[in-house]
């Protein structure tokens, strides 16, 4: 039976985040281990006691290994920041082999990116480097090393099982459970016994200036490692407790020489005042599993990391636990899950978003709960754009139904960012974005762009019926899109044939759909306007002046490990077909990704030909060096990190570009190779490499953000 629905959840949940919901909703089929001779205890109750450290917190998963293999079954579990999440799996019903497979599939990387923070989707291609989103006081800058909707909805999936189980009350959880936070504004120790689970962790979790504060119950709450890093005296307090086990991951101030090492040094030892207190007494029956985690990071996620991490987090386990006074045996607890919904009720957000999101999440009274389907529609809420939190609240209806009183944090109503970019063969490019999805207090999105830059400045302006919860209904769309761009020609030899400036504007009025998997489908009228400009002597190019009227269709998924953009236009004069795609794949430290472009137009104005290999331009050559209405390319990128933030790079291509004939031929086909460093900085990505072509054609590659 295990293997039958490990196998449905494998063909169920997409890879990487999903994979991590697929694998708790299987916990209540794990098995229990056989307990082991140990000590007896005398009278009393034992609390597993699970301190913070970020990444160092995964340790955690190796003592709970340790414990499972013994047969010890602690009376409460205490948990804070990372702690608190471990350990709310584990008081849910997380065995020994769940454990072991979440330091592998539950990995926090893809939720941290200095170098690619994604913003709206009416913004692409802009990326944000800084975004400010308005608030009771104005506007707020944001966080760009974390997406706060993608950390919330995977919390809240990941603990689908567990807030099910514990249904408002952590003590019907099957060992119960306590998170510590932090109030903000006293710094006072907040303990949560009672609420949404997942959001009683995030709370725990929420470290200043990477998470937002999470406000329970009136109180602004943060990480709770601020106040009880190691939450002892806590465990101490609850009724009937007289022993703990610690597992302490929590990392000791820098010594004298330490502190020497430089400004960062330095600014390590501030944050960790913050994060240490006193250590709380220990009595002849406490169990204190202190694991060296000195030379990890708090947020280094890599594979290799998390799973040294548990390693040493058993090490250390099976060495104390082999000295204890005595410890706590017995069966592995468990709970009885609810079966069918009861109601669904929503507070807060749009007066629409609870009749879409009750019909997102298929939580109609009298429903059954397929446990793998919603923990799959509540892990991709953050997909809807409409939300940076969904918090279930489920309480118990009867013995085997539940009501859902869920809360909902709308995205901010008005957002405004920028971005900046740089090119070797491209020049300079700034840019500024505005969103309000809340236009004159209606639901209808409005998006401003501008574009300034060495070669192309732009503006964009959108229109769209803006209904809450993500666009799950067709949503009809305007925009308008006016052009000036500066086009570097060259001559059949590579050699520089000037510049000539194009002008063009682009109507388009339709409908848009998006789907839980991130997609955008969209189909509607294209107009469009263009002169090409004037072509200097010794250019193969040519240029025209026109004008079109037809249909445009789209689809696009800019987000995640798989990427894709596809449009067709087509009109009396004026038809234009473009597709690009690409995956990353991850093994270990080295990330592969596969890419493909195809194109093929019909008498195109140059501003609208394909220049081979898009934006990041064709190795050996000069970026937008060969353009056509014809385009057909392939390239494999390989990258793994040096040191820090420094990784290589290689991308190997091949592709032809044409104007006129057939798309697919055996002539004109080119191929490249090009190597590099790429670095990580708070601007953006800076990446320098060299190219060469088949035909011995070179050309250094430098550029600084990402480019749009």
């Amino acid at each position: 039976m295990r293997r039958i629905l490990r196998q449905v959840l494998r063909t169920s949940f997409p890879r990487r985040k999903g994979w991590a919901v697929a694998t708790f909703v299987a916990m209540a089929v794990a098995t229990t281990p056989m307990a082991a001779q140990a000590p007896a205890c005398s009278d009393g109750r034992t609390a597993l006691v699970l301190s913070g450290g970020g990444a160092k917190g995964l340790a955690h998963l190796g003592v709970i290994t340790a414990l499972d293999s013994l047969g010890v079954r602690p009376d409460y579990v205490v948990g804070t920041s990372m702690g608190a999440i471990v350990g709310a799996l584990y008081a849910g019903g997380a065995t020994a082999r769940e454990a072991d497979s979440l330091a592998t599939i539950f990995s926090p990387t893809a939720l941290f990116s200095s170098s690619a923070p994604s913003g709206p989707i009416a913004w692409m291609p802009f990326s944000p480097l800084l975004t400010w989103a308005v608030g009771k006081k104005g506007f707020t800058l944001q966080s760009p090393s974390i997406n706060e909707a993608d950390a919330n909805s995977l919390i809240s999936a990941l603990l689908l099982q567990p807030n099910l189980l514990a249904s408002g009350d952590f003590d019907r959880l099957p060992i119960p459970f306590r998170a510590v936070a932090t109030d903000l504004a006293t710094r006072d120790t907040v303990v949560l016994s009672s609420g949404d689970l997942a959001q009683a962790v995030r709370a725990s979790m929420s470290v200043p200036l990477v998470f937002a504060p999470e406000r329970i119950d009136g109180r602004l709450l943060v990480d709770g490692g601020l106040s009880a890093n190691v939450p002892i005296a806590i465990a101490r307090a609850l009724p009937g407790v007289t022993r703990v086990i610690v597992s302490d991951v929590s990392s000791g101030l820098l010594t004298e020489d330490g502190l020497e090492a430089g400004p960062l040094a330095v600014a390590d030892q501030l944050a960790g005042f913050l994060f240490v207190q006193p250590p709380d007494s220990l009595g002849r029956d406490d169990v204190y599993i202190r694991v060296d985690l000195k030379q990890f990071k708090n947020l280094d996620f890599a594979p290799a990391t998390m799973a040294s991490i548990q390693r040493r987090g058993r090490l250390a386990a099976d060495s104390a636990l082999a000295a204890a006074a005595c410890l706590p045996l017995g069966p592995a607890p468990s709970g009885v899950l609810p079966r069918s919904v009861a109601s669904f009720d929503l507070s807060a957000g749009a007066p629409t978003d609870a009749a879409l999101l009750q019909r997102y999440l298929g939580l109609y009274p009298g429903s059954p709960i397929d446990m793998a389907a919603l923990a799959r529609q509540v892990n991709a809420v953050s997909g809807l754009g409409a939300f940076t939190a969904l918090w279930l609240h489920p309480t118990t209806a009867s013995r085997d139904r539940v009501s859902f009183q869920a809360t909902v944090e709308p995205a901010p109503p008005k957002l405004a960012g920028v971005t900046v970019a740089y090119d070797r063969d491209l020049g300079a490019r700034a840019g500024m974005m505005y969103l309000d999805r809340r236009l004159i207090g209606q639901p209808l999105e409005f998006s401003a762009m501008l574009g300034v830059g060495t070669l192309t400045n732009d503006i964009t302006l959108g229109f769209r019926r803006y209904f809450g919860a993500g666009r799950t209904w067709v949503a009809p769309a305007l925009t308008v899109h006016l052009e000036n761009q500066a086009i570097n020609l060259y001559t059949d030899d590579g050699i520089d044939a000037g510049r000539t400036d194009t002008r063009q504007g682009v109507l388009f009025a339709g409908v848009e759909q998006g789907f839980s998997a991130g997609w955008v489908l969209g189909v509607g009228f294209d107009g469009r306007s263009w002169n090409g400009g004037d072509v200097p002597l010794g250019s193969t190019d040519s240029t025209t002046d026109g004008s079109s009227a037809g249909v445009r269709v789209f689809a696009r998924r800019p987000h995640g490990a798989w990427k894709t953009k596809a449009s067709l236009v087509w009109s009396e004069s004026y038809q234009r077909a473009a597709l690009t795609t690409s995956y990353t794949f991850t093994f270990g430290k080295i990330s592969l990704t596969p890419l493909a472009r195809l194109g093929w137009g019909a008498d195109l104005p140059l501003q609208d030909q394909f220049p081979l290999g898009g934006a990041a331009g064709f190795p050996g050559l000069s970026v937008h060096q060969l353009r056509g209405d014809r385009e057909l390319f392939g390239g494999l990128e390989l990258s793994h990190p040096i040191r820090g933030s420094v990784r290589w790079e290689v991308l190997g291509a091949v592709g032809r570009s044409a104007n006129g004939g057939d798309l697919f031929t055996d002539t004109d086909w080119l191929g490249g190779i090009r190597a590099g460093i790429g670095v990580e900085t708070p601007i953006g990505d800076v990446q320098a490499a060299y190219g060469i072509t088949t035909t011995s054609t070179d050309n250094i590659f430098v550029r600084i953000g990402r480019w749009f």
